[in-house]
């Protein structure tokens, strides 16, 4: 009688470490592309080690106190870092070839960058399927207030190519714009920066063009670089939204009316509470 041999396929443990590998590079290279089942599958077990491990630096940074002196300020800040990646005990979920990296990056950078966020530390966007046979969605999951975010450059080439529209932002782009400023140092300055260097590499606002003597490939193929860009502005978006009836209309729900939120300028009537019935004298 032919024998199968079965050998034991522990699938569990081999989730875990694809988890930590994830999360390990995400912080490592601020942002990776991976499928999208994967990266739904890994982002609460992200979530959740950077909450932890940043609450416990944070914690840990309160009680130690600066003694060092001006000569001796890079080496303490070394042994400093070193006995923290110690003492955080939420680093041991992480692999010890990823553990003195990512934990030092964690301590030094992260710390400082989410001091005032406890959650939502990564952000999913949405690729085009992989190339190949198996066509899987893919999708870049990222941290969020990085230098290399990519969803600023998303937001900021729409904006750009709205202001050369001269077309007002609709209320979801205002949205984007207002999240991705607020928990950013100077986020206001980085997004307008980023909205000029879109105006000139994509839409080539503002660079002179050469002359073009002697060169008649060069011109032709400026010709239609610049054919492109002007049919790319020409193409307006649906007017509706930016100027139209639904303008201020797009962050409500449809399925559920809720009420705006009501303001400090708005003074509160005072609520009356009857008196129980059943505190009265006999």
């Amino acid at each position: 009688m032919v024998t199968i041999n079965h050998f034991n396929k522990d699938v569990a443990t081999h989730k875990k470490m694809i988890y930590k590998n994830l999360c390990a590079n995400v912080i490592r290279n601020e942002n990776i592309v991976t499928t999208q089942a994967k990266a739904r599958q890994a982002q609460p077990h992200i979530e959740r080690f950077l909450s932890k491990a940043l609450a416990e630096s944070k914690a840990i940074a309160k009680t130690t106190t600066a003694t060092t002196t001006a000569t001796d300020t890079n080496n303490n800040n070394s042994l400093i870092s070193a006995d923290k990646l110690n003492k955080i005990k939420a680093f041991d979920y992480l692999q010890p070839p990823d553990k003195q990296d990512v934990g030092l990056k964690i301590i030094r950078e992260l710390t400082n960058r989410y001091q005032d966020r406890d959650h939502g530390f990564t952000r999913i966007i949405k690729l085009e399927p992989r190339l190949g046979e198996d066509k899987a969605p893919m999708c870049v999951l990222e941290l969020v207030d990085s230098k290399y975010e990519i969803k600023l450059w998303f937001t900021a080439k729409a904006v750009a190519k709205l202001e050369l529209q001269n077309i007002p932002l609709d209320d979801i782009t205002e949205l984007n714009v207002r999240k991705l400023t607020s928990g950013r140092p100077d986020g206001e300055q980085v997004f307008r920066n980023a909205v000029e260097t879109c105006k000139r590499e994509f839409f080539k606002h503002g660079v002179e063009k050469e002359a073009a003597a002697g060169k008649e490939k060069g011109a032709t193929a400026g010709t239609t670089v610049d054919e492109k860009l002007k049919k790319s502005l020409e193409s307006l978006p649906n007017m509706e939204r930016h100027v139209g009836e639904l303008k201020g209309k797009l962050l409500v729900s449809k399925k559920y009316k809720t009420k705006p939120r009501r303001t400090n300028a708005t003074t509160p009537k005072e609520s009356v509470v009857p008196p129980s019935p059943f505190l009265k004298s006999a």
